[in-house]
């Protein structure tokens, strides 16, 4: 059975809060603002594509063609966002140095560096593919990638 309150003094002003008994606002926590805080939680988890991060993503094609061999892929960087252009890149430099400085030097080569977007293309074997899915502080996801052609 639900009750319902038949008015509260302090309501009746259009966006009065009800006060405690020192004059302080009277603060109730409601399941749906429970609700509310966890959805906004789990949304700022979610990747442009939909994917969660809470974890490192690795594309099931690269764990493919690392088993026969050497693969390009990219690795997204894990890089704090900064309003001003020069840090940003300073920022990407750093997450890239330090992927680059744990990947054993036989077993990865640099394809390219950039320095606008938090990636990195390399060519990589499966001894750098273990390498890389220990760097979840770094790395968010490595993708294999294919040159596609216009339809």
């Amino acid at each position: 059975m639900i009750r319902i309150r038949k008015s509260w003094p302090s309501l009746h002003r259009v966006g009065a809060v009800p006060k405690r008994a020192g004059g302080q606002p009277e603060i109730r926590i409601t399941r749906t603002a429970i609700l509310a805080l966890v959805i906004s939680q789990l949304a700022s988890f979610i990747l442009p594509d939909g994917i969660a991060s809470a974890g490192l993503i690795i594309d099931p094609d690269v764990r493919q063609l690392v088993r026969a061999g050497r693969a390009r892929v990219l690795v997204m960087l894990q890089v704090g966002e900064s309003g001003d252009e020069a840090q940003r890149a300073d920022a990407i430099g750093r997450a890239q140095d330090t992927v680059l400085s744990r990947l054993p030097p036989s077993h990865a080569s640099v394809v390219r560096r950039y320095t606008s977007i938090p990636m990195l293309a390399l060519e990589i074997d499966a001894t750098a593919l273990l390498a890389l899915e220990a760097m979840a502080d770094v790395v968010i996801a490595v993708k294999s990638d294919r040159t596609m052609t216009p339809q």
